[in-house]
């Protein structure tokens, strides 16, 4: 899934970062991966993500005053990764609503409540003066994670999805139970991948809303499609791990503009897990065109459906950075068996 950065300064110096590109269904009662009858619509379809994490500190940094460079946070419990609360009793929700109480704040120092690894506490921060008038607690702060990735399935019966083929994660914070929205998005270009330098999708994140989530696990994100054009495609049956081969297969994902294209690929070798592992399938891009545009497999593209003989077997994951024709999937079972976890929403 492709993340992109995005620095935004307020009075208090927000940092929204748009994370890496890396780029959803409920199992029916009783249901087995052998059984023949069980379908899904595969996806294809690049799709924006914007994960809602709670405000929590990102960084910190000095700020410029008139009388110097000052250090609000030296003397306070915080550190990267702190879920911000409240300042001074009152509950911060967003960034803007720090901001709003920042702005025209009198005193000089607050008390903020803070919740790190389950722990709940509190500290006195100083509210420091800008040299442009503007007032500063010296961090950095994110509501948000946006990016964009791949969309793998849909239930036709239930709208549930699964997407990404692996999970959203921030070096900062533990994010824990998450939840959000899918948006339109567009591919406006590709970065080329070459060996040692990952390629990417760079597409735009539309206000349209296309779906919800309500589950970041290590195999994905699932949630509800509220799309009903995507309800339009044919389902395929699903295939067990014992089902998947050496050989020919294809995966399905966009390159340019919406329209979700066939490519050919090869499965190199099959893992048989009896624990779920993103890595569980060895592929080889073989098809020219995807090849000629993109370099082979890029960020963005983790989530594509791979299709061998009429069934879809899984999902792209990762890519090997020295090697970007070579990659891995995760088997389809594995993303079906989180789909009991997804809230109603």
């Amino acid at each position: 899934m492709k993340w992109i950065n995005l620095k935004k300064a307020f009075f208090v110096k927000i940092a929204l970062i748009f994370i890496f590109l890396a780029i959803f269904l409920s199992l029916q009662p009783n249901l087995t991966l052998s059984s023949a009858t069980y379908t899904l619509i595969p996806g294809g379809e690049t799709i924006g993500i914007r994960l809602d994490t709670g405000v929590y500190v990102a960084g910190k940094y000095q700020v410029e005053t008139e009388s110097g460079k000052q250090t609000p946070w030296k003397n306070c419990n915080i550190e990267a990764g702190d879920r911000i609360l409240s300042f001074n009793g009152k509950p911060v929700r967003s960034n803007q609503d720090l901001v709003n109480y920042l702005k025209n704040y009198d005193e000089t120092s607050a008390e903020l409540t803070l919740e790190r690894n389950g722990v709940v506490h509190t500290t006195k921060i100083l509210v420091c003066t800008t040299t442009g008038q503007e007032k500063s607690i010296g961090l950095y702060i994110k509501d948000r994670i946006l990016g964009i990735g791949t969309l793998t399935f849909i239930d036709p019966a239930t709208k549930k999805f699964g997407a990404l083929g692996h999970g959203v994660f921030d070096a900062t914070i533990s994010l824990g139970k998450v939840t959000g929205t899918v948006l339109s998005s567009t591919v406006e270009s590709v970065k080329r991948a070459i060996p040692g330098t990952p390629g990417e999708k760079r597409a735009v994140l539309n206000k349209e809303e296309w779906g919800k989530f309500s589950l970041n696990s290590v195999t994905g994100l699932y949630g509800i499609m509220r799309q009903p054009s995507f309800l339009n495609k044919k389902p395929v049956e699903v295939a067990t791990q014992s089902e998947v081969h050496q050989g020919k297969a294809y995966l399905m994902t966009v390159i340019e503009g919406g329209r979700v294209e066939k490519f050919s690929l090869e499965i190199i070798s099959v893992k048989m897990q009896e624990e779920a592992d993103v890595k569980g399938i060895k592929v080889k891009i073989t098809d020219e065109k995807l090849i000629e545009a993109t370099g082979g497999i890029v960020q963005g593209m983790s989530g594509s459906p791979i299709i061998q003989d009429g069934k879809i077997i899984g999902a792209i994951s990762h890519v090997t950075v020295d090697n970007p024709l070579i990659g891995y999937a995760i088997h389809i079972e594995w993303m079906l068996k989180e789909l009991t976890e997804i809230d109603n929403i």
